[in-house]
């Protein structure tokens, strides 16, 4: 198989692209966690509610990063437990402590005077189903609700690592072949644990994908997307469109890197798991001193440069650690 070496670089446009999405997140949660925070006419809760899209927007960015830094690194089917030991590394040391640090945090909560939820308890099945994302499909609760998303992204890595093979196949049907397979998946199985359910935000990557490295043509590629976006647009709705095309700009037409790109790139995992426990929990104790709009819209913006801040010490003491530990672990040539 003959592929494009040109620009097989690293995409520092994603870096900005990752750090946008995860601060809409933590606007919609901000916005929208608490129903009774903001009135329904504020303006930050009416732009808000499109914050939720950033989390589809990392799936169509994983859908092109994980296959094109599978390529780069030279991937071979005999690399398929180094390839989930590589992402073990890098994504369940800050996955565990974050889940330690929630844990702390609701213990600590319930000494304050200010606290109205039930008493501090822990649900050893739920906590020890959290340790393989299982919890979503055996009905246990997430302790951050933002790990739902992190058990759809395990199931693409146990799947990429089976079919990526098969996505660079000298005979093109077998690519075709999954990608149909994929993609009627997501029309048909609506259970919001699975993977599935997202297969065609994950296929609009794959495709960007396969027409980057040179597997596809320029033809191919406009046909498949165009077909998969009126796919999104039929199973969604409009605002998936948002998501889909968003990666699509920032990889086809955007080649950039710059300090507060990288910065917000660096800490975009990290702010993604400790944005509801720190700038949540801010929010919840500012409702019992703040009582009008302007006070509680600034402390919103508040609640996000502290979370900012605390992601960043996140990234520094624990992320930064586990991502160096993966790059340690190469594919054998």
């Amino acid at each position: 198989m003959e592929v494009s070496k040109e620009k097989l670089g690293y995409l520092g446009s994603l870096d900005l692209l990752r750090g946008l999405a995860s601060l809409a997140v933590v606007y919609f949660h901000f916005t929208h966690g608490n129903p009774d925070f903001l009135s329904k006419d504020n303006i930050l809760y009416i732009t808000g509610r499109y914050g939720f899209l950033g989390v589809d927007v990392f799936f169509v960015i994983s859908g092109f990063v994980i296959p094109y830094a599978m390529f780069r690194g030279r991937y071979h089917i005999s690399n398929f437990w180094k390839f989930l030991a590589k992402r073990f590394t890098r994504i369940e040391p800050p996955y565990l402590v974050s889940i330690a640090m929630v844990l702390l945090l609701n213990f600590v909560s319930t000494l304050s005077p200010y606290y109205r939820g039930t008493g501090f308890s822990v649900d050893f099945t739920a906590l020890a189903l959290h340790f393989g994302y299982l919890n979503a499909l055996f009905d246990y609760p997430w302790y951050n609700d933002v790990y739902w998303t992190l058990a759809i992204e395990f199931q693409y890595y146990l799947l990429i690592a089976l079919v990526f093979p098969l996505l660079l196949n000298k005979n093109k049907m077998y690519s075709y072949l999954v990608i149909v397979l994929f993609a009627a998946s997501g029309l048909f199985i609506d259970k919001h644990s699975l993977i599935f359910n997202y297969a065609l935000l994950f296929v609009a990557g794959i495709l960007m994908f396969q027409f980057r490295v040179g597997y596809i043509s320029r033809q191919e590629f406009g046909l498949m997307l165009l077909v998969t976006l009126i796919l999104i647009f039929v199973r969604f709705d409009k605002r998936y469109l948002i998501a889909a095309l968003l990666p699509y700009f920032f990889i086809m037409y955007l080649d950039f890197s710059d300090k507060v790109s990288k910065f917000l790139g660096d800490i975009s995992y990290s702010l993604y798991l400790v944005h509801i426990p720190i700038g949540g929990r801010m929010l919840n104790l500012a409702e019992n001193f703040l009582h009008t709009e302007l006070q509680r819209s600034i402390v919103v913006f508040v609640a996000m440069l502290l979370s900012v801040f605390a992601a960043w010490l996140f990234f520094v003491f624990v992320e930064k650690p586990a991502l160096n530990w993966s790059k340690k672990l190469v594919y054998k040539k």
